[in-house]
């Protein structure tokens, strides 16, 4: 089991104390939870983990980001001033929501996920990443839970914070490795423009987003223009299973529990031995969203559009 020291930060006093030690730690390892993600309007961040090293001690600090203080002043010193790395596993996810809700771009990032990337590594997600690299076996069962409650139970609490502590171990174990994995934040403007309806996306707004899988070969293009194959996989199992999954569901059982109907139309999409790691997941379920190709239900259960059922139609793998 990892040791590192757990300490709950959910005051003005408490954060005001721990960002001097911030100031000094060689790398920061930063990790986000978030509520009503799949909104944009009513989205918030729940809980802010950071980890560093004190010494030979692993430390990991999770911020109340729900509490009744101003976060901004105090954190934008330690995560945008100074140059300490920060280390986040799919930065993309992480760093505008940062940005968006506290107004702090935090710099310089090294995205664990993209380095292991581009290292070829088709496991990326921060759970298959732990075991290959740190033989560290990660529960994904507590993201489920919800964020919002208070007191949260330790066993939400220390899972947060365990995220970001193999985070940092990560960034190490890939910095001896030599490995890269510089990040630059999408503009503002690139940000609002993924979220246009189908079809109407520029083509920077859609740039480096990967191409079709080869299950998709033989599509016409524009039937799936502007979404990946993750995007592709994840309407396909809202088509076929509709009112099934809720997000918080869908987005772990994306990457941890790909079995049954829905594990084979990922797996057909974009192969078995590719990942969808969780943020991933929520990235691609908000853009289908906002593109009008799914929606969520009052009872909190997902379902296809009209669109979203005949794009799915169009793509669908034999």
């Amino acid at each position: 089991m990892l040791d590192f020291t757990l300490r709950l930060v959910n005051s003005e006093n408490a954060l005001a104390a721990l960002v001097p030690r911030l100031e000094t730690a060689p790398a920061i390892a930063l990790d986000i939870e978030t509520v009503n993600w799949w909104n944009r309007e009513a989205e918030r961040i729940a809980l802010i983990q950071l980890a560093f090293r004190e010494g030979r001690h692993l430390r990991v600090a999770v911020i109340d980001a729900l509490a009744d203080f101003d976060l901004e002043p105090l954190l934008r010193a330690p995560l945008e001033l100074g140059m300490t790395m920060k280390a986040i596993h799919n930065a993309a996810y992480d760093a505008p929501r940062l940005s968006r809700h506290l107004r702090i771009h935090a710099s310089p990032i090294h995205d664990t996920m993209l380095a292991a990337r581009r290292s070829g590594e088709k496991r990326y997600s921060l759970q298959a990443q732990a075991q290959a690299h740190l033989g560290i076996r990660l529960d994904k069962s507590e993201q489920r839970g919800d964020w919002s409650l208070r007191p949260l139970p330790m066993k939400q609490l220390r899972y947060a914070a365990l995220d970001a502590a193999c985070t940092l171990l990560l960034y190490d174990n890939q910095i001896e490795r030599g490995l890269g994995g510089s990040y630059r934040p999408r503009s503002e403007e690139q940000l609002q423009q993924s979220s246009l309806p189908l079809g109407e996306a520029p083509a920077q707004a859609t740039a480096g987003r990967g191409n079709i899988p080869p299950a998709m070969a033989g599509v016409p293009t524009s039937a799936a223009e502007g979404l990946s194959g993750s995007a592709l996989a994840l309407l396909g199992v809202v088509t076929e299973m509709s009112g099934r999954y809720s997000p918080e569901r869908l987005a772990v059982s994306a990457g941890s529990e790909r079995v049954g109907l829905a594990g084979w139309i990922i797996d057909k999409v974009v192969g078995a031995e590719t990942d969808i790691d969780e943020e991933t997941a929520k990235l691609v379920i908000v853009e289908l969203c906002e593109r009008r190709l799914i929606e969520i239900t009052a009872e909190r259960r997902m379902e296809a559009t009209e669109s979203g059922t005949r794009l799915w139609h169009q793509v669908k793998p034999s």
